[in-house]
């Protein structure tokens, strides 16, 4: 392993745990009725009422994670998984709290997608 490799393992790696710790956190919020993690109203002007600070880190580390594992041909399923529910939109699409709530059971109980 290069010293190039070795740094880029280290920050993959503090990135991962950073996004294990604040992934609950943030998640249990949303679902207790705070709007703006999943972008669901990104397209209003309310959005600018919704802007969350953890919430962005969260999604600029998982985008980051998605990156750095995708030059080795890896994913990680967790981050995937969040990334796959900040990308759902539409009308028959659940609240964002609902959606928290959803992929908190995941995280928390081991649950499969449903």
């Amino acid at each position: 392993m290069t010293k190039r490799e070795d740094i880029q393992q280290r920050r993959l790696e503090g990135l991962e745990a950073e996004f294990r710790s604040l992934l609950p956190r943030v998640l249990k919020q949303c679902a207790a009725g705070r709007w703006g993690l999943f972008g669901q109203n990104d397209h209003t002007d309310g959005s600018k009422y919704l802007f969350w600070a953890e919430a962005e880190q969260l999604k600029n580390m998982a985008h980051e994670i998605r990156s750095i594992r995708l030059e080795s041909g890896e994913s990680n399923p967790q981050v995937e998984r969040f990334l796959h529910y900040c990308s759902l939109r539409g009308a028959n699409v659940p609240g964002e709290p609902k959606i928290a709530q959803s992929l908190l059971d995941e995280v928390e109980f081991g649950l499969s997608p449903s």
